[in-house]
């Protein structure tokens, strides 16, 4: 996709579940701590008037504004921030520019671009990106009114539509999956590791669906035990991950933490003292926290979130009219902004032009006030002041028309005329 860089240019550039697996995904997100030395380190990239990065599960996206076109330093920055080699993971990084920035940034907020059609978590996310970026000092008025004008749009987006109705949920994919591993699900034990707003909404449909028994397990202490309380749960230390693993029969992850902490031998453990009863593991954070090689241990059906892709895809069929209506919406909100755009431009350019003539004006009043200082003929002073000033502000029109005129420019002329002549014919 072709890019405009005639003006300041807001544009995006990223990965995400449809460009890259999550083998590739783990390796370009960011943690929520990390993002504002990054957001301040890719501010530095010259040429970056602002910035934003939106990481998630799902993606990692970087949102700039620049009047050079420099995505190809910001990808190079990209790869440098996670100590890749140059170039490793080019071919998975979309790019898109002007309008189809802005379409995608609606998209994504309103979750019309995400695995789960209509999810509403990403529209938080976004939002928490944006205000990263404005504490951390790098957003820029371009970059702010878009984030601004799409979540608007995305708001309209999903009170005008049904896509975000009864949307089909990473837990919901959860439950089915586990339908087909045990058949009942009444006496099936769940641990869940984490406390955030994916764990919660785990919780929230476990314990809906009559699970025999919730147990939470966090960091924060407090968290597990307020979230537990909502649910009927029990909450236990992290520390007692390894004796908990072998007494669950589902077990779902989803942590900030940038290393994996449940590994091959941890389940090998907890298996040993389940006498061939299998184990379902969920793992949906990016970067994984259970280890890949885990996957290959018998009674071990481990899945992570790009997995649920199938079943995801199969109950979202019926989202298509959404989507169409959706797109309408996004169609001509884009449009919108875009105006928005040009003006700008266009308020700048008035801004020189009265600038410009102003100043020409104040030059030829000073030397008709030094004439008239001097007792020259009001009359007269007043005949040159009026034809100094037509003659400076027409100049530079006048010779440019010429120039048109003779390279039949026959554009530029009917602009003209329609811009600067009261009689259009």
């Amino acid at each position: 996709m072709s890019i405009n860089w005639s003006c300041m240019s807001l544009f995006t550039l990223g990965i995400s579940h449809q460009t890259a697996p999550i083998a590739i995904r783990e390796r370009l997100a960011f943690t929520a701590e990390s993002l504002p030395d990054a957001l301040k380190s890719l501010s530095t990239v010259p040429g970056v008037g602002g910035c934003s990065i939106l990481s998630t599960c799902n993606r990692t996206e970087v949102y700039a504004s620049a009047e050079q076109p420099i995505t190809r330093s910001i990808v190079e920055w990209l790869h440098e921030w996670h100590n890749l080699a140059p170039g490793e993971f080019h071919e998975h990084i979309y790019q898109l520019g002007g309008s189809a920035c802005t379409y995608h940034l609606i998209k994504v907020i309103s979750g019309m671009d995400s695995m789960i059609v209509g999810e509403p978590q990403v529209a938080g996310q976004a939002k928490q990106a944006w205000q990263t970026a404005q504490t951390s000092g790098t957003l820029d008025s371009y970059l702010d009114r878009m984030f601004q004008h799409a979540f608007s749009a995305a708001k309209r987006v999903r009170s005008e539509t049904g896509i975000g109705r009864d949307p089909v949920t990473l837990p919901f994919a959860a439950l089915r999956l586990a339908r087909q591993i045990y058949g009942s699900l009444d006496q099936l034990r769940v641990l869940l590791i984490g406390a955030g707003e994916m764990i919660e909404d785990c919780a929230r449909h476990f314990h809906g669906s009559g699970m025999a028994g919730l147990t939470i397990v966090n960091r924060s202490a407090e968290r597990a035990s307020d979230l537990a309380g909502k649910y009927e749960a029990q909450a236990r230390d992290l520390a007692d991950l390894p004796e908990l693993l072998g007494e669950n029969d589902l077990v779902v992850a989803c942590t900030a933490s940038p290393k994996p902490i449940i590994d091959r031998s941890m389940f090998k453990a907890a298996l040993s003292g389940r006498r061939r009863r299998p184990m379902f593991a969920l793992d949906l954070s990016v970067p994984r926290n259970i280890t890949a090689d885990s996957g290959s241990l018998q009674d071990l059906y481990l899945y992570t979130i790009d997995d649920l892709r199938a079943i995801v895809e199969s109950a979202q069929q019926q989202r298509e009219e959404a989507l169409q209506a959706a797109a309408t919406i996004v169609d001509a909100e884009v449009t919108a902004f875009d105006r928005w755009l040009r003006l700008q431009a266009t308020s700048g350019t008035l801004k020189l032009l009265r600038q410009r003539a102003q100043a020409e004006r104040d030059e030829l009043l000073a030397q008709a006030r030094q004439e008239l200082s001097r007792g020259a003929d009001p009359e007269e002073v007043m005949k040159r002041f009026s034809h100094r000033l037509v003659n400076r502000l027409l100049h530079g029109p006048s010779i440019r028309l010429r120039q048109a005129a003779e390279s039949g420019d026959e554009e530029l002329l009917a602009a003209a005329r329609f811009y600067f002549l009261d009689d259009q014919s």
